[in-house]
């Protein structure tokens, strides 16, 4: 063969041997992305479809799981620790479970931590005592980055630059509140809100008197009398006075059960403590919520100002995630707004308004053909990119 043919085939063959080296590297850096997506798909249809089987099963392999316990708070915590099969070091998440008495072991919780394990996250389920009790406590909050701090000492499980945390509804706020403490700066990567508040004072005024507002976003919905008289009845320990308690116990257990439309005569029996409470519970006006909580014992007002993450984030340096549906009849969306606003929708925060959920539960449209197009095809892409952005945390 002449010499230039020679030539010819070995710079031929060398250009193959690039590409062919360039499309293996290629493969490799794309393979997660790709497998982000397709598991990304599979876990939105179980994700809208809670608490029933769902297709990661076919894909997945049934993650391991113990009960732990670690020193947090002034106690030795339990928690449910689930882990990806097959061992080996994975991005961690501290999954904070809402007010709701059964803790860790509420099934939504087991549930979702089973399918975020399945997903390649090693996830650490504590038992809060506050919230177990349904009520908020700033003591949790404690409780929630000792969480962070064992669950970054899992060197052999967990990858300690890929943990996150994440929370649900009231339990969102002291979450937030308990990433931006300073010990946990280098330690946490993402937080996720869902269903979350930024300022007790404004859901106290939601609740009490259905109005919200943030900036030109505002609205109205009738306010539940069953979640605020339920809300006082297993909070009634704030109040220092037995005959308060006593008395404003009788009277929420009445509403809880009747829930009539109309506040009935003010207990002439209250301290002035108590008619405090009282007077803000039965208020409906918008206008008066702020100078009612500025009448309210130190000890709760304090503890408002502990539990609002408006006065307490300005540490947070994690990615957030901030996520709420809308309509909410528990905590207006309004409040993820400011939430965003205040962590400067930057790059360093996203923000979905969705509405495939009522509150923190799927709750799906009729599928009707204009549903389809207006509802279905927008929100779950929404849905989509919010689930693959979580999965992109791990990498």
């Amino acid at each position: 063969m002449p010499w230039g043919s020679q030539a010819f085939t070995g710079s031929r063959q060398r250009r193959w041997l690039v590409a062919f080296i360039a499309l293996t590297l290629g493969a490799i850096t794309l393979a997660p992305i790709m497998w982000d997506a397709v598991l990304s798909g599979l876990l939105m249809v179980e994700v809208l479809q809670p608490l029933h089987p769902g297709p990661t099963r076919w894909v997945t392999r049934s993650p391991q799981e113990t009960r732990v316990t670690f020193p947090g708070g002034d106690r030795g915590m339990e928690a449910n620790l689930y882990a990806p099969a097959g061992g080996g070091r994975r991005a961690g998440v501290v999954l904070v479970h809402g007010v709701v008495e059964t803790g860790k072991d509420d099934p939504r919780m087991v549930w979702l931590a089973r399918l975020l394990a399945r997903s390649g996250f090693v996830v650490l389920v504590p038992d809060f005592l506050g919230f177990k009790s349904l009520r908020l406590r700033a003591s949790d909050i404690r409780e929630m980055s000792d969480a962070v701090v064992y669950l970054h000492s899992l060197r052999e499980r967990v990858l300690p630059d890929r943990i996150g945390m994440i929370g649900f509804s009231y339990g969102a706020g002291p979450m937030l509140i308990a990433a931006a403490d300073p010990r946990l700066e280098r330690r946490l990567k993402f937080v996720v809100s869902f269903g979350g508040y930024y300022d007790l004072v404004q859901v106290i005024k939601f609740v009490t008197t259905g109005y919200y507002q943030y900036g030109e976003e505002k609205g109205y919905t009738t306010p539940s009398d069953y979640t605020r008289w339920i809300f006082l009845r297993y909070n009634l320990d704030l109040l220092r006075d037995p005959v308060d308690q006593a008395i404003l116990a009788r009277l929420a257990g009445t509403r809880d059960r009747e829930n009539p439309g109309e506040s009935p005569v003010l207990p002439s029996d209250l301290t002035p403590e108590g008619r405090s409470v009282y007077n803000l519970l039965v208020n409906r006006d918008p206008e008066k919520v702020e100078a009612l909580v500025s009448r309210l014992a130190p000890s709760i007002r304090e503890m408002i100002e502990q539990l609002s993450p408006s006065r307490q984030i300005s540490r947070l340096s994690a990615y957030a995630i901030i996520v709420h549906s809308d309509p909410d009849p528990f905590i207006p969306h309004t409040e993820s707004l400011a939430l965003a606003k205040a962590l400067g929708y930057s790059g360093r925060v996203r923000l979905d308004i969705i509405r495939l959920f009522r509150h923190v539960r799927p709750e799906l449209p009729e599928t009707t053909l204009g549903n389809v197009f207006r509802v279905y095809v927008p929100q779950g892409l929404n849905v989509y990119r919010l689930i693959f952005d979580l999965l992109r945390q791990r990498r």
